[in-house]
């Protein structure tokens, strides 16, 4: 089983590596590239269509396993039909953010679309039906609060994804991070098919982020960063719900710790845009007059106040890789360890690193500010996505 992952992994990059390069070509052959402008900070076209490569190479790898491990044959293997449906709503996903890449989608369409993709996952299987309880051996079915708990996860990672995915390679090696996560966790637990699915789509994202660092020669694009999200957010439920315990809930919340984490943080925020305007005006009819804001693009993300901070563009993606790395490995001890106490001791030690984390931000914006004087400002990056309304939720 071992050498088949492996053999998975290497032809997912393998395929996609060498497919990347001619889905370029094409793009800037038909025009799917994203122009300079005045709100965005790269400098030339870029393709933004490498949802395609990613997805390619995953399937390549990912029937390579299906035929190498006979689950297509062995009647003692889940129902192939079951996973079907996860192949054929993450196409749909896909495919609606192809469009949005190359003729933009009201968020409204794309939450619409989104919530039948999770609904169609959750009728098929793929949900979440036990929360776990501290100190507890038994969960709390949920009954039919699976089905919105289970679309407000999928909706909220593939967006969460979909936002994050603003510096060259951020999006990508955050995914390849807590793919490989959900991998081990579901070899722990002995789901060889979640374990498939993961390896095909770690050694996708492998290939493709030879492209995509920084400076990137093609974009992950709505379509890549929404099909990643939600296919991630599908099989880390799919791979916990095994455990009834109180990791099953807090397994994947540490696993996609850093997406959750700036999501949360940008939803606050434009929330409390909307509370006032700015002769401290507000109330319950502003605010619903003013709602459709909240998705509209700012640069508060996390890796906007790195380099407003006066952090490189390579070093502010790979101290977010850092930091998804942390939260994801808190996950793997925890899932392995599946005690209440170390779950404790790892809260505590995270929020301590977030505090710090935070604390690391203001400092060094304070600095870079003291630097640039009151007339200072940062240069645009060649190679980094732009900031334009992008996503459901505003993406830049």
């Amino acid at each position: 089983m071992w050498l088949i992952g492996v053999a998975t992994a290497a032809l997912s990059c393998v395929t996609t590596w060498l497919v990347t390069p001619s889905i370029v070509r094409i793009a800037h052959r038909v025009g799917a590239v994203d122009h300079p402008g005045p709100r965005k900070v790269h400098v030339t076209p870029i393709p933004r269509v490498g949802g395609i490569a990613v997805f390619i190479g995953f399937g390549v790898g990912l029937i390579f396993a299906a035929f190498a491990t006979g689950y297509v044959t062995n009647a003692m293997h889940e129902r192939v039909g079951y996973w079907s449906v996860l192949a054929v709503a993450s196409a749909v996903v896909l495919i609606l953010g192809l469009v949005d890449d190359i003729r933009p989608v009201s968020f409204q369409w794309k939450f619409a679309f989104q919530i039948l993709a999770a609904s169609v996952v959750w009728w098929s299987g793929f949900r979440i039906e036990v929360l776990g309880v501290p100190f507890l051996s038994t969960g709390v079915h949920l009954g039919w609060w699976s089905l919105p708990l289970t679309i407000l996860w999928i909706v909220g990672i593939t967006n969460a994804f979909n936002l994050i995915d603003g510096l060259d390679g951020l999006a990508a090696g955050t995914a390849l991070i807590t793919t490989t996560v959900v991998a081990l966790i579901a070899l722990h637990g002995g789901r060889v098919a979640v374990s498939a699915i993961s390896v095909a789509l770690v050694g996708s994202l492998l290939g493709f982020l030879r492209y995509n660092f920084n400076p990137a020669q093609i974009f992950l694009g709505d379509s890549g960063s929404m099909f990643l999200g939600f296919s991630v957010a599908v099989i880390a439920i799919h791979g916990s719900q095994k455990n009834v315990a109180a990791v099953a809930v807090l397994g994947p919340l540490l696993i996609m710790g850093y997406p959750i984490l700036d999501t949360g943080l940008v939803i606050a925020r434009r929330l409390n845009s909307v509370r006032t305007d700015s002769a401290g005006r507000g109330g319950i009819r502003y605010m619903a007059r003013n709602a459709h804001r909240v998705f509209l693009p700012d640069r508060g993300h996390l890796h906007h106040r790195l380099l407003d901070a006066g952090m490189s563009h390579r070093g502010a993606v790979l101290l977010l890789y850092g930091c998804g790395l942390v939260t994801a490995a808190s996950a793997l001890v925890l899932v392995v360890s599946n005690s209440p106490t170390v779950a404790i001791l790892l809260a505590a030690t995270l929020i301590v690193l977030i505090v710090a984390f935070f604390a690391f931000i203001l400092f060094r914006t304070r600095r870079a500010r003291r630097r640039r004087g009151p007339a200072g400002g940062r240069a645009p990056q060649s190679g980094s996505p732009s900031a334009t309304p992008d996503g459901v939720l505003g993406r830049h």
